[in-house]
Formats: C-alpha cells, sequence, structure tokens
C-alpha cells in the first residue's frame, strides 16, 4: 500500500500530502479486458502517480467493464470488490474543491507494463518494478476467501508444480500483440520432465479451458488437484466476454474463481506456463517470483494477426489438431463443412 506521498511545487519544494494534496483518478474498464489485464493497467498508473506524489483513487465503476454484479452496472466500484483502495481514499472520500488529475489525460507509455516484456527478464522485471510489488491489498473479506481456499484446497502441501496454461478465446482468437501460448502437450511433456528433477508432488492447473484441463486430468491422474474455476469446454471464435452463462452473478464469480487461482498459482514452488496478464499478476502477488525454486515461462513472441484476419481460407479448407474431453482429434474443413475425425491420435 502506498503509505507515504510527497507532493512537489513547479519550484521544486516539498509540501505533506495534507496541504493542497492532488487527487489522481485512475479510471480503468474496457469490455474484453479479463481481471489481470485490468489489474495491470491500474498499476501502471499507480507507478505514475508514486513517482510525482499524487493521491491515487481507483474508479472502475463509470466505465464499463465485465464484472459488475448483476444489475449493479456504474453503480458499483468493481475494484473495491476484491481490492483496497491504494490510500484508502474512495472516490466518495474526494474533497469537492479537490484538485484533480485524471488517468486519461496523462500519457503512461513509458511506464505502461507489458506482461511478455516483464516475464522474458525477471531479473529485470524486480529491478524495475520490486518496490512496487506491495502496492495494491486485498480486501478483507477477498483475503479471508483466498486464504481459507487456499488451505482447503493444497491441504498444507508446499511440494507444488504451479502451471498456467490457456486456452479457449486466446487460442482462437489469437488476440494481436499479446504472447502465443504454448501447446499444452508441450507443457505436460515439460511438467513430466521436471517431475523427475524435483519429484514434487502435486500439480495446480490454472486454465479457463475445460479440454485443456481435461487433457492434463488424463496425463496425472490424482495428481493434479482439482481447480473448481468455471471452465470453457468449446469458445469457437467468440470472447470470452461475449459467452453468456446462466449463472447469477457469473462474471463477478468468474474474476473471484480466477483470483482463486492465480492466488495458489503464485504461491507454488515451482511455476512454468505462458506468458498472460494472468501470469505478470502471479509475479506481483508473489513479490517477483523470489522464493520460487523453479520458473519458466515459453517466450514464443506475441500474436501478430487476429484468427479472423488469417482464417479465411481455413473456413474452406483445413485440417487441424483439436481436443475434445481430454483427447487429441482431426478436425477437418472441407468448403466450410467441419468434420470431427474420432479416431484418436498417438
Amino acid at each position: 500500500m502506498i503509505k507515504e506521498i510527497s507532493l512537489k511545487t513547479n519550484q521544486g519544494d516539498e509540501r505533506d500530502k495534507t496541504h493542497n494534496p492532488i487527487y489522481y483518478v485512475i479510471s480503468v474498464g474496457w469490455k474484453s479486458g479479463g481481471l489481470f489485464a485490468l489489474y495491470k493497467t491500474v498499476m501502471s498508473y499507480l507507478i505514475y502517480a508514486s513517482e510525482r506524489g499524487y493521491i491515487p483513487v481507483i474508479d472502475m465503476q463509470h466505465l464499463y467493464n465485465q464484472y459488475f454484479k448483476d444489475g449493479r452496472e456504474y453503480k458499483d466500484n468493481v475494484w473495491e470488490y476484491f481490492f483496497k483502495q491504494p490510500c484508502n481514499i474512495s472516490l466518495k472520500d474526494i474533497p469537492k474543491d479537490a484538485k484533480l488529475i485524471m488517468s486519461s489525460d496523462t500519457d503512461i507509455v513509458d511506464i505502461a507494463l507489458n506482461e511478455y516484456i516483464c516475464l522474458k527478464d525477471l531479473t529485470q522485471a524486480k529491478k524495475t518494478f520490486g518496490k512496487y510489488f506491495s502496492y495494491t491489498k486485498f480486501t478483507d473479506e477477498t483475503q479471508k476467501y483466498l486464504d481459507e481456499n487456499l488451505n482447503e484446497i493444497t491441504k498444507g502441501e508446499t511440494e507444488i508444480l504451479g502451471i498456467l496454461c490457456r486456452g479457449t478465446d486466446y487460442i482462437n482468437c489469437r488476440p494481436v500483440g499479446h504472447a502465443v501460448q504454448p501447446d499444452p502437450h508441450i507443457v505436460i511433456e515439460n511438467a513430466k520432465k521436471l517431475l523427475d528433477k524435483y519429484n514434487y508432488k502435486k500439480i495446480w492447473l490454472a486454465t479457463e479451458d475445460k479440454n485443456i484441463y481435461l487433457l492434463f486430468k488424463s496425463e496425472f491422474g490424482d495428481m493434479l488437484i482439482d481447480n473448481k474455476q468455471y471452465k470453457y469446454d468449446f469458445t469457437s471464435d467468440k470472447r470470452i466476454y461475449q459467452i453468456k452463462v446462466e449463472r447469477e452473478n457469473h462474471f463477478y464469480n468468474l474474476a473471484k474463481e480466477y483470483l482463486l487461482s492465480i492466488y495458489i498459482l503464485s504461491k507454488c514452488k515451482y511455476i512454468i506456463g505462458g506468458i498472460t496478464a494472468g501470469t505478470l499478476g502471479a509475479l506481483f502477488l508473489s513479490n517477483g517470483f523470489e522464493n520460487k525454486s523453479y520458473t519458466y515461462f515459453w517466450d514464443l513472441g506475441v500474436y501478430r494477426n487476429s484468427a479472423k484476419g488469417i482464417n479465411f481460407l481455413n473456413n474452406l479448407f483445413s485440417i487441424k489438431n483439436r481436443i475434445y474431453n481430454g483427447k487429441k482429434y482431426k478436425l477437418c474443413t472441407i468448403l466450410g463443412i467441419k468434420l470431427k475425425i474420432r479416431k484418436k491420435l498417438c
């Protein structure tokens, strides 16, 4: 949490934040942004505010995001569902005559976090962002939820390999500029090699993809700790935020389950996986992976073209590998007609 903030005038003299403080309102939101993508943006603005002595106040109420509880759009500050305000000051606490700077009026390009760049070089990430690892704190209710579930799920086991393996819209839509994800079969082979070296007892798999989860389950059986996060079995070319699920407060609960999944990942002794905003979240939650015995993230570059931009011919004719119910099959498309060859591949 940001505890000490000093302000500088144009003349260079410093004044305590209680005298004419400058409030920096961090407004964040977009439809498709995942929880840790939003968190990453907030962190960038927090760094900006800290370096200038501003008092940050996070606003995830007045711009749309997918995590509002049912019927609470633009009524709740979604940030406060999960996190405390950095200086314990909410929007309602800002004096009416206060001097404000809006995040939308500032340029954070120079300090914006990029999970691909940060996770390629963990040493540099710790050096650059290490002092900011403790800037965000969970609400007491959220911290209790995370700790109680961590203890119940891991049952005190410490020798756990944590794996992050994104699928669904990340694979199907290939969002431009996002890190390319490793093939789950390659991740499995890597996990098997690590088992010989570290003899870990359990595996925690953070994934939103049901078929990837079933694939790991078929390979590792009871070694795989049960992850009850909601999982999608097939998303086609849709983004997750576009998929309607008949569950009360689905996206809020999805964010809560995802947060728990990444929190447990951050506590694992060994961590491997793809580079995503979730991996960056685990980096911050674990204080830079400094207490981990082993970490590895696949550096496969970033997607240069979206799936929609490259799949026109594939919609007419293609042969692809796909995972169904934890098994690998061929999916053939001929003149737009999809045929699933159910013979299991070796």
